[in-house]
């Protein structure tokens, strides 16, 4: 399996000219601000791309495929010698966690994206493969750092980036959550089944490089340290027990309508995310399609200015964007407070109805009343 993988990979260039960096920039801006509605990075609307005063930096290296006249994909790779990470990115990217940091280099993986009708291929894989190699053979990089959304930590688990005991990030389309890489640590890569564990194992161990001791930082991937919850037995678990303190919810009134099997499969299929006062979880335009439920605290909802309404412990959110075949944010959501949120993956969540007509049914039904109750209650508001 892993050698057909590597055998089909697909050819990844270094942007190094400047014909090559705009290709890309305009690839972004096709991929983050017209498809995804994004607001990451600084979008040049005139001319169509998205670009920022790091792509220039000598610290960074702009990767990608296809072509310059046809970019298929891209990822920028952030890297620093140690003691030289910038200010803002040692707290941003919660580098300031590692005890040691100051002895340390480190790097960050952003920006990566692929034309929408070749996901699902070797592209991804091809330029993480390449970053890879760059940061542990050229730079002898020690963490590699990047931040997703909560609906993609599984799929980045799988590449071994790891969630740690870091800082939400705040990004401009919401809550971001902070994982980390470390490089040497081939007994994680292999234990998450990573294509990339054969590189570690080329560039650290027995004649090679020292591997990282973990010890001084095993607090910050210990259960309990990231502020995330990702573990399926435990988020179901935590969840029915949460479900027996509550006489009404949204989510009760959802999950009674599912066979146990069904409610089960959906709730395993989640991750529970703590949430600090004013931390934006989601944003009016974003392409994003995870269902909300706020398990403990308040959230605010806003339409540009206008605050909509309050939501507390029980209610459900995300529901229209879910619905919405473009899948858009049609409102901003802040915590109000502190809180817990439940996370519901839309892409979990689609292939549970494929498999399962009658949730379908009852699930969109569920939804479609919701939607229409809140509608009507803000009209009137209006």
């Amino acid at each position: 399996m892993l050698k057909q993988l590597l055998s089909r990979m697909e050819t990844v260039h270094r942007a190094e000219t400047r014909e090559e960096r705009e290709a890309v920039y305009r690839f972004r801006y096709r991929v983050y601000v017209e498809e995804l509605g994004r607001e990451l990075g600084e979008p040049d609307h005139e001319r169509k791309w998205v670009s920022d005063a790091d792509d220039e930096a000598p610290y960074t290296t702009i990767l990608y495929t296809g072509s310059a006249g046809n970019v298929t994909g891209t990822v920028r790779v952030r890297h620093w010698r140690a003691g030289e990470v910038p200010e803002h990115d040692l707290h941003e990217l919660s580098i300031d966690r590692f005890c040691d940091f100051e002895r340390l280099n480190t790097a960050e993986i952003g920006r990566l994206m692929v034309r929408k009708t070749m996901r699902g291929r070797v592209i991804v894989a091809s330029l993480l493969r390449a970053s890879y190699r760059i940061l542990a053979g050229e730079h002898e990089t020690d963490l590699t750092f990047c931040y997703c959304s909560p609906g993609l930590v599984s799929y980045y688990q799988g590449i071994a980036m790891r969630p740690f005991g870091g800082r939400l990030v705040n990004a401009p389309d919401g809550m971001m959550v902070p994982l980390v890489s470390v490089m040497s640590d081939h007994s994680y890569y292999k234990r998450m089944s990573s294509f990339l564990a054969p590189l570690v194992k080329r560039y650290f161990g027995s004649g090679k490089r020292a591997r990282l001791d973990l010890a001084p930082y095993r607090h910050l991937f210990a259960h309990g340290a990231t502020g995330i919850e990702f573990d399926g037995e435990r988020v179901s678990g935590q969840v029915e027990d949460w479900l027996e303190r509550q006489e009404s919810s949204g989510l009760r009134s959802l999950l009674d309508s599912l066979a146990p099997e069904s409610r089960h499969a959906l709730l395993g299929r989640g991750l529970m995310l703590d949430v600090d006062v004013g931390t934006m979880i989601t944003r009016k335009g974003f392409g994003e399609r995870e269902l909300y439920v706020i398990l403990d605290g308040r959230c605010e909802v806003w339409a540009d200015d206008r605050r909509l309404r309050e939501m507390g412990e029980g209610e459900l959110f995300g529901e229209i964007a879910f619905l919405q075949p473009e899948g858009r944010r049609t409102a901003t959501v802040r915590a109000a407070t502190r809180g817990r949120v439940l996370i519901l993956r839309g892409r979990s969540i689609e292939k549970l109805m494929r498999r399962d007509p009658v949730l379908e049914t009852r699930f969109k039904g569920w939804l479609n009343s919701l939607m229409a109750e809140r509608l009507e209650s803000e009209a009137m508001a209006a």
